[in-house]
């Protein structure tokens, strides 16, 4: 489906491991573009060659074993953060190199579409799908890297509700409750949705940004080294990046092949040529990634306590969405730990579910979509104004799990006489989970409001007012009675650290 100026509305799921493209056909389904290589998904990585270009995709991954420090992966647990990547001439930030995975992506689902790479203005229109537990500074860099491989962002939408939109289950007059448990490659969410006939609502949600598929390839590797013991004669696989780059593809087929059978052979040869053969079992891979799966467990017993606390109190439905939501464990955990449930069934094309939820959005779909922040937004305060020395906390203006777009008012009160200036020091969670010690959080912002009149006096009032809006990005507007006036646009997070590099040209 095209926009009024004929750009095609693309949904995109970002993933930390591979992004999907999708849109919505004239028939109304939502349909996977393939890459050029015929990939339903293209792996989210990027080569940064030595000449400045770089390469996306299977054949990123392939430079791993000749030249593993040039290859970037799962760079989605890094957006929003200090992490750079030194380049000629500066550093890349992970917005940028999420940029060059979105380029290629999208240039090659323009290729699947027939549509020509246009000489000017926006590729295409998107809607792409961040983590419900992403907060403000991950959402703002996801919108960046949009913008710089040319993209217009018509919106960011939740992970579990795309996913939701495009399960297929419909929604009822009182609404159907539908628990989304999603693990990726990278990350894990999980969130309790309300699906009504008109409107789909998060009722509450949680995750984990590094906790993924990705976690469960490196036990796997662990367990293979620790069988194969020590190498008195031979060069150690670990003291090796080709031999691990190596021992990694394998494990992840391993742990794939080990979703549908009960046993698989691994072999590995080493730098001397000498041939190791193992039999991994399911057994064997469930026992060595049970606390993996423990930790989603844990979320998802705190998210229903949540929902129950929200009045949700019956779960209608159990969906489980992501690839490493094959593993049996999973179901199998799910029933045992939480056996008042419905039995978890798997999304039909779970790894793609995401993207297709996505595209239908970009496409009009007729729900209205109700979001919950998964954060909480603060400012910091002093404890005491007539005890400074019982020092500062954080005043929690927005909670999580509030339904987006949201606002929120704050009075903060001037702390001696003649007071002409005031510092406003913002602060998101890191979890769901609030205290007020500001050591707790991240400080997103900090700017100095002036213009306070001389003759003011300790407790005259300045006005805070928090915007959330339902991308995620917070806007907040300090006031005074004369007049005085601050307006924040939250700083996001490592903006400032680095001479920024241009960004490389992509290689085919």
């Amino acid at each position: 489906m095209a926009t009024s100026d004929d750009r095609p509305r693309l949904g995109i799921d970002l993933g930390t491991t591979a992004t999907c493209v999708c849109v919505v056909d004239g028939s109304g389904e939502a349909r996977v573009l393939a890459n050029r290589e015929g990939g339903a998904t293209t792996p989210s990585a990027v080569y940064l060659g030595a000449d400045g270009t770089a390469v996306v995709g299977d054949l990123a991954l392939d430079q791993r074993a000749y030249e593993p420090g040039r290859v970037i992966t799962e760079i989605k647990r890094e957006i929003g953060g200090d992490y750079t990547v030194a380049v000629p001439g500066g550093h890349l930030r992970p917005e940028q190199i999420s940029a060059l995975i979105l380029r290629q992506a999208v240039e090659d689902a323009l290729e699947a579409l027939g549509t020509a790479v246009p000489a000017a203005g926006p590729l295409a229109s998107a809607v792409v799908t961040v983590p419900a537990y992403f907060g403000t500074a991950e959402r703002a860099r996801t919108l960046e890297a949009g913008r710089i491989a040319g993209l217009d962002v018509l919106d960011l939408v939740n992970e579990p509700t795309a996913a939701a939109l495009a399960s297929g289950l419909r929604g009822t007059s009182a609404g159907r409750a539908v628990l989304v448990y999603d693990l990726g490659g990278g990350t894990f969410d999980v969130t309790v949705v309300l699906m009504f006939l008109d409107e789909v609502r998060v009722v509450a949600t949680g995750g984990d940004a590094r906790l993924g598929g990705a976690d469960w390839d490196r036990v796997l590797v662990d367990l293979v080294l620790d069988r194969m013991g020590d190498f008195p004669d031979e060069e150690d696989p670990r003291t090796s990046p080709r031999l691990m780059a190596g021992l990694l593809g394998q494990a992840q087929a391993v742990k794939v092949a080990l979703s549908t059978s009960t046993e698989q052979m691994l072999t590995m040869r080493t730098a001397q040529g000498h041939v190791h053969r193992m039999i991994i079992s399911r057994n064997d891979y469930e026992k060595a990634t049970s606390d993996l799966l423990d930790r989603t467990l844990d979320f998802t017993g705190d998210l229903i306590a949540q929902a129950r606390a929200a009045g949700v109190s019956t779960i209608d439905d159990v969906l489980l969405v992501g690839g490493m939501s094959r593993t049996p464990a999973v179901a199998r955990r799910l029933d045992e730990t939480f056996p008042h449930l419905p039995a978890p069934r798997l999304a039909v094309d779970a790894e793609l579910v995401v993207a297709k939820g996505a595209a239908q959005v970009a496409a009009g779909e007729s729900r209205k979509v109700v979001d919950v922040t998964s954060k909480g937004y603060g400012v910091l305060i002093t404890r005491d104004t007539g005890r400074p020395s019982l020092g500062s906390a954080v005043h929690w203006i927005i909670t999580p799990n509030t339904p987006l777009p949201t606002s929120g008012r704050h009075t903060l009160c001037t702390v001696h006489e003649g007071q002409t200036t005031m510092r406003v020091a913002v602060y998101e969670s890191m979890t769901d989970v609030l205290s007020d010690d500001e050591a707790d959080h991240v400080r997103l912002d900090e700017r100095t409001m002036e213009g306070l009149p001389r003759d003011s006096r300790r407790g005259d009032p300045v006005e805070l007012d928090f915007s959330l809006g339902a991308d995620g990005v917070l806007r907040i507007d300090a006031h005074a009675a004369n007049g005085a006036r601050l307006r924040i646009e939250t700083q996001v997070r490592g903006r400032d650290t680095d001479v920024v590099a241009p960004l490389p040209g992509l290689r085919r």
